[in-house]
């Protein structure tokens, strides 16, 4: 099913929020996953790098480049195809695109993460909730996953919780502009609803 301009602009949104846009069609040096070595350099950078730097931005490129890189060749070309669907609207394909990558790569942090973000697409929130805690536990720094549960959160109604997600995002990651934003409005918000 193809989805109407506003849900694929809503859909556009998300997907700029959790980084997957900016790497799209970003060539993969090597073979890698939520496993490489090398990650751990590349969160040292967000931590410590001048907010919104180029080497954080950097750093953050890299770091979704090598989680998008499936440990097998089958599992590379289901990721570039549900990447497509999604950037298309075409999300009910994507869902069915992410379900095989985890038939085929069930250890494999993104293929849960991706499949969470197109249910979340398409409002299945509870299914999307049950991905990101499955990407959580493969990659406890996932902080696209992190950051997706609280649009989640957020979207359900659940502000403290949601804040309390993007907040938790923010520690592992603060080169975010959106989530800051985003964090910055809940807050407004949640002070509103006190007075």
């Amino acid at each position: 099913m193809r989805y109407p301009p506003a849900i694929r602009g809503f859909a556009a949104a998300a997907l700029v929020c959790l980084g997957v846009l900016a790497v799209i069609g970003t060539p993969v040096q090597s073979r890698a996953d939520q496993n490489d070595p090398r990650l751990g350099e590349f969160f040292e950078i967000l931590l410590n790098a001048p907010l919104m730097s180029p080497q954080a931005q950097l750093a953050q490129a890299q770091i979704w480049t090598i989680w998008l890189d499936a440990p097998s060749a089958s599992g590379r070309v289901l990721m570039e195809q549900g990447l497509a669907q999604m950037q298309s609207g075409a999300i009910d394909d994507a869902v069915e695109t992410f379900d095989a990558l985890i038939s085929l790569e069930p250890r494999f942090a993104e293929a849960w993460n991706k499949r969470a973000t197109v249910n979340f697409m398409a409002g299945n929130y509870a299914d999307a909730m049950a991905d990101i805690e499955e990407t959580l536990s493969l990659e406890p720094r996932h902080f696209g996953a992190q950051s997706g549960k609280g649009l989640v959160l957020d979207a359900m109604g659940e502000k403290e919780a949601a804040l309390e997600a993007l907040e938790k995002a923010l520690r592992i990651n603060p080169h975010m502009p959106q989530i800051l934003l985003l964090v910055e409005d809940l807050k407004k918000n949640l002070r509103g609803q006190q007075l």
